[in-house]
């Protein structure tokens, strides 16, 4: 599928600094000298110097003088040419956290303007940041546990008053002290009720190795709570096993990888790791977020369950259920929609010309009337391209042009077969029912191939061709109806599995492909 923009993930540029930048490691001088890049006055603050900045924003250690307490300034950068939406989304972080209370989510004590700008004073964390506490190497398994409990307790409370994050990840999550308590920070992406759009359309917000499947194909709409528990899945991920679930050379390999691939089972990365939080690991890592847990209020409480000794509700994934999960998995996305109805007359077609070649071979037909069956089917398969070519059925994105050049491909590879048997063979043996377990040969390859890329449900269409291919030496004179019966069945099971799709997410399956979106 068409992969969207990518915003505020790994090298992007946003308002704000990355969390990672705006912490401290834990044992580091609170009154060490600012860099120097200019003194900064701020009203009722004592700055005492500068925590990290990003393209647009930057956050300042510093002292709230009425109250002498340690603060970190969050303010947007004097001529960074901020935009509305920049001043947007540090006003809605604000508005967001001012309605959270929960001693595991960082705290908002102040919003008010320096210079014009608009600026946050939050709850000042000394301990650093967990992807810094964790910089490649596993925490111990309890030590993880007790820390993702405390945070999905503290997203539970997010999610009540309607709040979605958005972007939980270890570099938003800060450490009080050297203890380790931690507490949620970063707002700026949270999904609130009643809050305006700040995206263009088809943006991806978050960072691509935390994002749960629905968030990395934009789609805006379907971004719930579920999402988040997907988040808190990835940190208990990284905090076990060192790294995230999903991690690329560049951001857009990351997505293509959340959307297509499974995690690696973490006990593969790290044996210490006991089974039961493996299964809670993964069944927050779930592609479809039905299977998540329903809840982070669950997820807290599974992870309390393990740290008592008690059993747990999640189950680990049999073979069974993992291969039916293998074949019902789908990269199917909108742009297929379109080719519902098409593929169920390509089904009729093919059926037709195949019952034809069937009676005209079996009759021993002249050549002509064999090659004018043939002749018709192309013809009537090149209509729907006539008749749609205002809609552009030309593949134009990746996932389309892979799946034109795999079809292109088999009829190429189904025409030298003809061509090499009529070769060696002579023309009369070129229209006969020998060639059919050769071609069926080569319809389960294509299917195979389009498994693993497209829908899981071809593997078993591959498989039906591959044993067809073995039984039609042993009735060859049946195998044009067996070829064709096989091509209808797997037309109309697309077509309709297209057709669900395009239902399911409110798109209109004749129509053109919609264009995917990302709203706050």
């Amino acid at each position: 599928m068409e992969i969207p923009t990518i915003t505020a993930g790994p090298g992007a540029r946003s308002a704000c600094p990355p969390a990672e930048a705006v912490t401290v490691p834990p044992g580091a001088a609170a009154t060490g000298p600012p860099p120097d890049r200019g003194h900064v006055d701020v009203p009722g603050y004592q700055v005492l110097r500068e925590l990290g900045r990003g393209g647009m924003g930057v956050v300042y250690e510093a002292r709230q003088l009425s109250l002498n307490r340690p603060v970190a300034l969050k303010m947007l950068l004097p001529g960074s040419h901020a935009g509305e939406a920049d001043l947007l989304r540090l006003r809605a972080e604000a508005e967001a956290i001012a309605g959270l209370h929960h001693p595991n989510i960082i705290q908002i004590y102040e919003i008010a303007e320096h210079d014009g700008l608009p600026f946050l004073a939050l709850e000042y964390c000394d301990g650093g940041s967990l992807d810094r506490k964790i910089n490649g190497t596993p925490l111990p398994p309890e030590q993880a546990a007790a820390l993702v409990e405390n945070l999905a307790r503290a997203i539970h409370a997010t999610h009540r008053v309607g709040v979605v994050h958005r972007d939980l990840k270890p570099a938003n999550v800060l450490l009080s002290d050297v203890e380790g308590q931690p507490k949620i920070t970063d707002f700026g992406l949270a999904k609130r009720p009643g809050s305006q759009v700040h995206t263009q359309t088809g943006q991806i917000l978050g960072t691509p190795s935390y994002m749960a499947p629905e968030q990395a194909a934009g789609q805006g709409k379907q971004i719930t709570a579920a999402t988040d528990i997907y988040a808190l899945g990835g940190i208990l991920y990284e905090s076990l096993t060192g790294r995230p679930p999903f991690r690329a050379a560049t951001p857009l390999d990351t997505v293509l990888q959340v959307l297509e691939q499974e995690p690696a089972p973490p006990r593969l990365l790290n044996p210490r790791i006991d089974m039961d939080l493996e299964t809670i690991c993964l069944k927050c890592l779930e592609k479809d977020p039905t299977r998540r847990y329903a809840s982070a209020l669950e997820l807290a409480e599974d992870l309390q369950h393990y740290l008592a000794g008690e059993p747990i509700r999640a189950r680990s994934v049999n073979l069974l259920e993992r291969l039916n999960r293998t074949l019902g998995h789908s990269h199917l996305g909108p742009e297929f929609f379109t080719w519902s109805i098409i593929l169920f007359y390509f089904a009729g077609v093919t059926l037709s010309v195949e019952v034809g070649l069937f009676a005209a071979i079996s009759a021993r037909l002249p050549l002509f009337w064999i090659l004018l069956v043939q002749s018709t089917q192309f013809l009537l398969m090149s209509l729907p391209f006539w008749h749609y070519r205002s809609r552009r059925l030309l593949p134009r994105t990746s996932g389309e042009r892979q799946l034109w050049s795999i079809w292109i491909a088999y009829l190429l590879a189904c025409a030298l077969v003809a061509f090499v048997s009529h070769s060696l063979n002579g023309i009369d043996r070129l229209y006969d029912f020998y060639l059919y377990p050769y071609w069926a040969i080569l319809s389960g390859l294509a299917f195979f191939v389009m498994g693993t890329r497209y829908w899981g449900r071809c593997y078993l269409f591959g498989a039906a061709f591959f044993v067809s291919a073995a039984l039609m030496p042993f009735a060859l004179h049946l195998s044009a109806l067996a070829f064709g019966l096989l091509w209808f069945g797997c037309l109309v099971s697309i077509g309709r599995h297209l057709r669900r799709l395009a239902v399911d997410s409110g798109g209109q399956p004749n129509g053109p492909a919609k264009v995917m979106t990302c709203d706050r």
